[in-house]
């Protein structure tokens, strides 16, 4: 059985401010990386809003300033759309406003009057989406993006009703904006902050489909699964983490533009944001390490200066034992430690009286007057010292054979010599660890410390033996009968043990003497009874 010797102090000690330095260093960090994520999350939204709400504001300025243009320019010739410098006047107005990439006039049967440059196509029905929203609605209106039937280009119409001077809904004036050439778009969303960590901006219109965005291959697709869309184009503003149409993590703000029904959002790359944060946290480490590393190598030097005197004393401690009553000196000490100078003056005194009481426990009988083996008190201290501390050991308990016989024949003297022989072949038989006693008249015990049976059933025979073929005191050959049991494997305590020992060697007596019996186990034995 192993024994429990336990944790060092400084060891202990050690690996208790080790792991406290790093327990420290790994809360700091976290705690540190989520207040750094959640302020760069929210400084990184507010800018991204701030952005888009500006974006949006100004985009609807735009588109009102759009319309009105278009507005003051259809009343101008809405009198006569048949007078000869139509032409003239929409070049010079799309040369004024530089938002469109033409503009023309439809009448309300849907053909195209005039156009600034589109000549081929004047005199056309226009089926186009744009032009048949515009003819239905017949007010100012941005219109959803389609593709042109004159030009096969997305594009976007902004448009406004022309009245007679009835007032009588007589067509349109409209201009058109090619959504992948250079547009307003492209001139008010050139330029996002923070752009070098990927952050960009896109319009929607009312039915969640790009009508910018950087990639221009994209142009034209519906994204109306992104949440955030979803969210614009029903005419709400504000921030939301999102997973995108692409399946990036993104911190996206965005806001309507009311005149349009559209929506600009403006979003930044999660992953962009918590690398800043990973930055922020492995400086920290980086300057607290240093500081940590020095502060664990301070307090080991501290700790072993303190438990220095803590640890000669369990050194010098470890030497003594029942049979030892620790002959060196007590190590001086001069410990920084109230406590470990007070222990040392406490443990001083016992050992003076451990002294004391070992030379007394020496001065006593402790031995058989007869053979000069152990007797049986300090048997029991031999077994009730291994049983506490819960070291294994085998117990052989051994009765010479008819010596009752020998004292009666050649008398007492002569059975006294007999055990002195018995005694002195067994302290040359047995190892110097084996404890031997003389138990009582003609009754031995001998102790064999060792985990394993085997080497007390060695010991046993070779005892058996030696004695079986020697001649002794009585000329002749007086034989042994030995019982042997183990702690703990035959009994869990010093009665049981002596109990399954004793019915081993009753056993061994009545089946014919000069034998080794080994014991059953106590539960067994209690079964058997």
């Amino acid at each position: 059985m192993r024994k429990n010797i336990g944790f060092k102090l400084r060891s202990t000690v050690n690996a208790i401010v080790l792991a406290t330095v790093l327990a420290t260093v790994v809360i700091i960090s976290f705690v540190a990386y989520q207040n750094e994520k959640k302020s760069l999350f929210r400084l990184t939204f507010q800018l991204n809003e701030v952005y888009a709400d500006k974006i949006a504001e100004t985009t609807n300025f735009i588109f009102k300033h759009m319309m009105n243009g278009l507005a003051i320019t259809g009343e101008s010739v809405s009198e006569d759309l048949t007078r000869s410098d139509l032409k003239d006047q929409l070049v010079r107005f799309q040369e004024g406003s530089s938002f469109y990439n033409s503009v023309f006039i439809v009448d309300k049967e849907g053909t195209l009057i005039v156009a600034s440059n589109l000549p081929s196509a004047v005199g056309s029905k226009l089926a186009s989406a744009g032009a048949t929203q515009a003819l239905r609605e017949q007010r100012e209106l941005v219109s959803e993006p389609y593709v042109s039937t004159v030009t096969n280009k997305l594009i976007v119409m902004v448009s406004a009703p022309l009245h007679d001077a009835s007032g009588n809904y007589i067509g349109f004036i409209g201009g058109s904006i090619r959504l992948h050439e250079t547009n307003i778009f492209q001139t008010v969303l050139g330029s996002v902050p923070n752009e070098s960590d990927g952050s960009y901006a896109y319009v929607v219109s009312s039915k969640g489909v790009l009508l910018y965005h950087p990639d221009s291959g994209r142009i034209g697709e519906k994204v109306t699964e992104n949440p955030v869309v979803s969210s614009v184009v029903s005419g709400l503003s504000g921030s939301k983490r999102i997973v995108n149409t692409r399946g990036v993590d993104m911190l996206a703000s965005y806001a309507p533009i009311g005149s349009a029904g559209w929506g600009i959002v403006a979003q930044t790359p999660a992953e962009s944001v918590l690398e800043s944060a990973k930055r922020l946290i492995m400086s920290i480490m980086l300057y607290m390490l240093p500081a940590l590393m020095l502060f664990v190598v301070v307090i080991t030097i501290l700790v072993r200066k303190l438990s220095e005197p803590l640890v000669k004393l369990t050194e010098f401690a470890s030497l003594l034992s029942p049979t030892n009553s620790g002959a060196d000196e007590l190590p001086k000490i001069h410990g920084l430690n109230y406590e470990a100078n007070e222990l040392h003056k406490a443990f001083g005194r016992a050992v003076r009286h451990f002294r004391y009481q070992f030379d007394s426990l020496s001065q006593e009988a402790q031995t058989d007057p007869l053979t000069g083996l152990f007797n049986r008190r300090t048997m029991d201290k031999f077994i009730g010292s291994w049983i506490a501390s819960g070291n294994p050991f085998s117990l052989l308990v051994m009765d010479l054979d008819h010596f009752k016989s020998v004292n009666d024949t050649y008398g007492h003297d002569v059975g006294d010599e007999v055990l002195k022989f018995l005694a002195t072949s067994l302290r040359q038989l047995l190892k110097e660890n084996n404890v031997i006693c003389r138990f009582g008249g003609e009754e031995f015990i001998v102790l064999v410390p060792d985990e394993l049976f085997d080497p007390a059933m060695e010991a046993a025979e070779r005892i058996r033996k030696y004695m079986s073929e020697t001649n002794g005191p009585t000329g002749g050959i007086v034989t042994l009968s030995i019982g042997a049991a183990h702690y703990p494997d035959s009994a869990r305590s010093a009665e049981q043990l002596f109990r399954v020992a004793d019915e081993a060697l009753y056993r061994a007596k009545h089946q014919g003497r000069n034998r080794v019996e080994i014991a059953h186990a106590a539960n067994d034995l209690a079964a058997t009874n």
